[in-house]
């Protein structure tokens, strides 16, 4: 028969390797955000300082709240057991797929927000008519469609209070 702390120990060795495996699969998800929106290398030392000092916070909670805050050798050695055993197999599947899905995202996305600015500049095309037709340039055609819109907000305006 196992003693109770024995079992208590084995538990918190497989707490700590899913914890590894869990820190490796946000580091995955943090090098498919790097490979969509390429940045620096500062940037890139901030956010792997940020994400290891996360990931101390949490192993260290681990411990206080499993083990009372005990160090233990075998936990770290589980988190990094969790660690190599997820690098070692899903690791790059993910980070493969994961990309791919991320960019045609991006992609997307980048063609809706150019698709609507398109649209913005069709529908706005009748105020650049308006100033081109008047010959104004500069501060004269600003405060002419100023001048215009003011005109049909107080035309609205008016209608509005007429209901």
């Amino acid at each position: 028969m196992v003693s109770p702390g024995i079992m208590q120990q084995g538990v918190l060795f497989l707490h700590a390797m899913a914890l590894g495996v869990v820190m490796i699969f946000c580091y995955d998800l943090l090098r498919i955000f790097r490979r969509g929106v390429p940045h620096g290398t500062v940037w890139i030392a901030m956010e792997d300082m940020f994400f290891w000092l996360i990931s101390a916070f949490v192993l260290f909670r681990l411990m206080y709240e499993e083990n009372d805050g005990k160090l233990r050798w075998f936990v770290i050695m589980g988190v990094l057991v969790g660690m190599i055993l997820y690098n070692v197999s899903f690791s790059r599947l993910v980070v493969r797929f994961g990309s791919f899905l991320f960019c045609r995202i991006l992609r997307a996305v980048r063609a809706l927000i150019r698709g609507i600015v398109k649209m913005l500049q069709f529908l706005l095309k009748p105020f650049g008519k308006c100033i081109q037709r008047t010959g104004r340039t500069g501060k004269k055609s600003g405060r002419y469609v100023k001048k215009q819109l003011k005109k049909l907000y107080k035309t609205v305006k008016m209608g509005l209070c007429k209901l």
